[in-house]
């Protein structure tokens, strides 16, 4: 189960009755993937000490939690993950782990996001890379808020329709050389629906779980550069997200372009190796 029973029971002490019957029941599923159907809800703020359970935080001991609304209706959970003994760098922030879940769910849009502490700089400047952003509130504290008024001077330029984090158009790829197995073929169709604008090298991972489950996940680059989040933390994102959390990860596939710019391959093995003793295989690719 993805939570223990008194974590779960905490988190939706402040629900009703009918919304903890269907929280109860998606947690308990031995397929919960971080996505919450919850249509009786009247305030996705309510899950944020759900979202807040899934929290990882050795290092700073702080638990930030985050709930995206996604155009279909549907609620991503969303929750730091930090890694001893790997870079502060190397922190997914609550407010990206929510955002990535939904697109990894693939979501289109993200129509609202409730977080459970103001979002840093770094988190403000990753939002950008929604096409939607000007018109997405930010709710924090009982207080809704523009990414505008919270980023004023923010860098880059805003991103056109039909070219954001969400909605981008997929790169056509395939492994460069033989026949890819399974796991290589969902690392090479991951990194497929990349969103890499400014490096244009898309690459792709896949965990998979003892328990069988396999995650995946696809590179998201920012204009900053430094908020950008590479494919193996988005794939580790989606498992701390899942019933699988705790399950020990077997296999490990980096998809990577042939000619990229730059390397994602030293990173996945580091923070697999801090998780791990599963090697990570590498498939390289080619655009078709």
């Amino acid at each position: 189960m993805a939570l223990t029973d008194s974590e779960l029971e905490h988190a939706v002490a402040e629900l009703d009755a009918v919304t903890v019957t269907q929280v109860r029941a998606a947690i308990r599923s031995p397929d919960f993937n971080g996505k919450i159907g919850a249509p009786t809800l009247k305030d996705p703020a309510s899950l944020l000490p759900l979202a807040t359970a899934f929290s990882v935080h050795p290092i700073s001991g702080i638990a930030v939690g985050a709930v995206a609304v996604g155009q279909s209706g549907q609620l991503y959970l969303g929750a730091n993950l930090e890694f001893i003994g790997m870079p502060l760098h190397a922190t997914l922030h609550a407010e990206q782990s929510a955002v990535l879940n939904a697109w990894m769910h693939e979501e289109k849009e993200v129509v609202s996001l409730y977080v459970s502490e103001m979002p840093c700089g770094h988190c403000r400047q990753f939002l950008r890379e929604l096409t939607n952003i000007k018109s997405v509130p930010i709710h924090t504290h009982g207080k809704s808020h523009r990414l505008e008024a919270l980023l004023p001077y923010a860098f880059g330029e805003t991103r056109p329709q039909g070219h954001g984090l969400l909605d981008s158009r997929p790169f056509s790829l395939d492994a460069a050389q033989g026949l890819p197995n399974i796991l290589e073929r969902r690392a090479i169709n991951a990194a497929q629906r990349s969103y890499t604008p400014y490096s244009q090298s898309p690459e792709g991972f896949t965990l998979e779980c003892l328990d069988g489950r396999v995650f995946s996940g696809r590179a998201a680059e920012c204009a900053a550069f430094n908020p950008s989040v590479p494919s193996v933390l988005v794939a580790l994102n989606q498992r701390n997200l899942s019933s699988s959390r705790k399950v020990t990860i077997t296999h490990a596939t980096q998809a990577k372009l042939a000619t990229s710019t730059n390397s994602p391959l030293a990173f996945a093995r580091a923070i697999i190796r801090t998780l791990s003793k599963a090697p990570v295989k590498v498939v390289q690719m080619e655009a078709k």
